[in-house]
């Protein structure tokens, strides 16, 4: 089996995807264009599953990823494919970081990635 499906970004087409079923695994051949100026993932979905491909990077002139996932992870059915801004993916809690205060999370550090809302920094961990 080996099909070529659009990856979109927000609603905007933004390359293709071409899909090749080795045995036990799908693989995913990415090739898109995208501006650099934010660190995209790209996300598959099929029925009701959905799986982080990774971070595209520069490739051939625009952004790509080359990489293999067990069929089991997706399932069988209609795939579909986004690219979602690297963070957009972790929804979480958001936790100020104050100078001067104790940061109540500290055991959690590892979980979250550091962010900024407005003006305020701060973690935002996973829920």
């Amino acid at each position: 089996m080996e099909q070529s499906y659009p990856v979109y970004f927000g609603t905007r087409p933004a390359g293709k995807v071409q899909v090749l079923r080795q045995g036990l695994y799908y693989r995913f051949i990415c090739r898109c264009k995208l501006s650099g100026d934010v660190v995209c993932r790209l996300v598959a979905t099929c029925s009701d599953q959905r799986e982080n491909l990774g971070v595209v990077v520069p490739m051939d002139g625009g952004f790509g990823l080359d990489t293999k996932v067990p069929v089991k992870h997706l399932g069988e059915g209609e795939l579909k494919f986004f690219l979602l801004p690297k963070h957009e993916i972790t929804q979480g809690m958001f936790v100020p970081i104050i100078p001067e205060e104790p940061f109540a999370y500290i055991e959690r550090l590892k979980e979250g990635f550091l962010a900024r809302k407005g003006e305020q920094v701060g973690i935002v961990l996973p829920e």
